[in-house]
């Protein structure tokens, strides 16, 4: 077999929510840049297809069905991640969930507590699961997937805003915790883009996945405890 080339030849990335929208063009994505992958998602259709679609690349790819807001299935997750590759290099926290557009007073707790579940408590729990790993081998990147929720607050989105907030603070926190170690955590923050959660409006996910790329490869080793816009990110780094 032909070694294989790109920006990210050699390294595994693991995606959530990864069957569909942005996860699923940012796994092509690193596909086409010569990575191996490991696919989470609750739905096994969208998996299979993006990993057969990634595949065809030349990429290896694990598919695993999980939820991110449990702690047994993050754990299970990572270990079949390693025990496969023996390795994760990139981890990017896409998968999310919204709510109904309502007041706060009228959302229901049940519609808060699972996205906040998925949001936040699903990066964290991912990162506290992946980053020992990438500590001890003293190199990789997180990249966590907020939103313009994260910076402004969105009428009749509690929850949601709540969560990215919550989100840009994690990432700020471990970059600092784990700056000069190799390790660098990130966010972006994608804009608009057309997926499911929103009703199809926006650019396309394949248009954003320029940054992504970037922060997974070396290019961006001293870039950490940032969030970086989709639409500007090279202004941002100088590039």
């Amino acid at each position: 077999m032909a070694e294989k080339s790109g920006a990210l030849a050699g390294k595994v990335a693991l995606v959530t929510g990864g069957g569909r929208g942005i996860g699923a063009a940012v796994a092509l994505a690193y596909a086409r840049e010569g990575a191996d992958l490991v696919l989470a998602s609750r739905t096994d259709a969208e998996l299979v297809e993006t990993a057969n679609a990634a595949r065809r690349f030349g990429a290896t790819v694990h598919a695993v069905s999980a939820d991110v807001a449990e702690v047994a299935d993050v754990d299970r997750l990572v270990r079949s991640a390693l025990k496969t590759f023996g390795r994760i290099d990139v981890l990017v926290n896409n998968a999310g969930v919204s709510h109904r557009e309502v007041p706060t007073w009228e959302l229901e707790p049940e519609e808060w507590d699972r996205t906040i579940a998925v949001n936040l408590r699903g990066p964290y729990l991912l990162a506290r699961a992946v980053l020992p790993h990438l500590l001890d081998r003293r190199q990789g990147s997180v990249i966590n997937v907020s939103s313009i929720c994260g910076s402004v607050a969105y009428v009749d989105y509690a929850a949601y805003t709540a969560s990215k907030f919550g989100l840009e603070g994690l990432t700020r926190v471990l970059g600092e915790e784990t700056r000069r170690t190799g390790v660098r955590v990130n966010a972006v923050d994608p804009g608009l883009v057309a997926t499911r959660m929103t009703d199809g409006k926006g650019v396309k996910p394949e248009r954003v996945t320029g940054v992504f790329v970037y922060l997974a490869s070396d290019e961006s080793r001293k870039i950490t405890g940032r969030t970086l816009h989709a639409s500007r990110w090279r202004a941002e780094v100088g590039r």
